[in-house]
């Protein structure tokens, strides 16, 4: 898997880019993941991935009109910050830790904790609940809510996690 093609996103596209975070994470957030000034391309994977470049490094993937960071630029900044504190995260225990590294969809009995803002159909990240190291993002399947209450069924579409395609070549262009 590689890269298809790649082209830099308008001063509007960015503005765009940067609202989009802002909506989702906070403005304090945002501004920590893609700034003005950033030189954004945007690269083709597959007809439904794109990923978002920001400086040359991976950094987004856009899926179905979504837009959300990577999980390795979430790895990157979770070691200056605790993702566990941030809005659209869904917090698992150690035991579902291995499940969602091999591409499992998160179930609800492993969630310890996730934000309450949730809405079913969202795009969230997962962390694991001792450092709040990133494992996957994905789509809710439930609100956050339920997410914490519910002991039943799956709660989040694990749609890219640390160690998958996208992960490795993300991170193989990154080093390069």
């Amino acid at each position: 898997m590689e890269f298809k093609g790649r082209q830099f996103l308008s001063k509007k596209d960015v503005k765009n880019l940067i609202r989009d975070m802002g909506n989702i994470f906070g403005e304090e957030v945002a501004q920590k993941l893609v700034r003005k000034k950033d030189s954004i391309e945007i690269a083709t994977i597959d007809k439904t991935t794109r990923i978002i470049l920001v400086n040359g490094k991976p950094r987004f993937i856009k899926r179905e009109g979504l837009i959300f960071p990577l999980v390795s630029t979430l790895y990157e900044i979770s070691n200056e910050e605790d993702l566990r504190t941030w809005k659209r995260k869904v917090v698992v225990d150690q035991g579902a830790v291995p499940y969602v590294l091999s591409g499992a969809d998160v179930m609800a009995p492993g969630i310890t904790d996730a934000d309450e803002e949730i809405k079913e159909g969202d795009f969230v990240f997962v962390v694991e609940e001792d450092f709040g190291r990133p494992l996957a993002i994905g789509i809710a399947l439930m609100s956050g809510k339920e997410m914490i209450e519910k002991k039943r069924g799956k709660a989040v579409k694990n749609i890219h996690h640390a160690k998958d395609k996208i992960w490795e070549l993300t991170v193989y262009s990154a080093s390069r």
